[in-house]
């Protein structure tokens, strides 16, 4: 009987630039190499039995890349996080270890961070243009909910928490955006890492 956990990743530094197919290609290397005894799908290309959270655009650095990984041995947490960062490639590191999962699904907010070169001045009345299937949608910036501004000598600090329905690459929030930061994603409010500490403790 195969037991599932919900790993946190970190992914950090240069690796931002990585697509999103390239990091989950890295993600299943780096899980084989730890010997770790992985659940694989069936079919004639075996992948390990993963699920993930919504990616974000190339670029933003991922402090919020949370995992559901099946095993066929029960592990005790700890020891699946040291035998993954035996093995974590420079700037995709594991963060945390929790025994239970998630349903992803489920997510509906998420938190970010970004940091602004002046001069830059925060309009909610700004308008997003974000592609999609169906053609170009409008985002207004009313939708950015627990706005937080922190104003540096050369640069700004925007916080800023979005319904998954109005997610947009915040780099085009302006072109002095010098990084974007996914810090948290959020079911109902509250955020993952506490739903998961709490499942954790039952």
């Amino acid at each position: 009987m195969s037991k599932s956990y919900t790993i946190l990743l970190k992914k950090i530094g240069l690796y931002r630039y990585v697509s999103a197919l390239d990091t989950i290609t890295m993600i299943e290397r780096t899980f084989r190499r730890s010997k770790l005894n992985l659940c694989y799908t069936e079919g004639y290309h075996p992948k390990p039995k993963f699920s993930y959270i919504d990616p974000v655009p190339t670029g933003v650095i991922d402090l919020a890349f949370y995992l559901n990984a099946f095993f066929n041995e029960t592990y005790e947490t700890d020891y699946i996080f040291e035998k993954i960062k035996s093995v974590q490639p420079k700037h995709l590191k594991i963060e945390n270890v929790f025994a239970n999962t998630i349903n992803f699904s489920e997510i509906n907010k998420f938190q970010f961070s970004l940091i602004i070169k002046k001069p830059f001045k925060f309009d909610r009345r700004q308008i997003i243009e974000k592609k999609t299937k169906r053609g170009i949608r409008l985002i207004s910036l009313e939708n950015l909910e627990n706005v937080e501004i922190f104003e540096k000598k050369d640069y700004i600090v925007l916080n800023y928490i979005i319904g998954k329905v109005n997610l947009f690459n915040p780099y085009q929030l302006s072109d002095n955006v010098y990084l974007a930061i996914r810090k948290e994603a959020f079911i109902d409010n509250i955020p993952l890492s506490k739903l998961l500490n709490k499942s954790d403790e039952v």
